[in-house]
């Protein structure tokens, strides 16, 4: 018996493996982007059924 793994996009970061993050208010200050917590930053999530 074979097991087929489905992947689909994560739909938190669209497939980009870091979610938008808001933009600071104060231009001079620099956002660095963190990985997405539902995908761990692959921007795929396996379905093992």
């Amino acid at each position: 018996m074979t097991l087929k793994i489905k992947e689909h996009t994560c739909q938190t970061c669209n497939g980009t493996g870091f979610p938008a993050v808001a933009q600071p208010i104060r231009p001079d200050r620099k956002i660095y982007p963190v990985k997405c917590r539902d995908c761990d930053g692959k921007g795929k999530i396996t379905d093992a059924n």
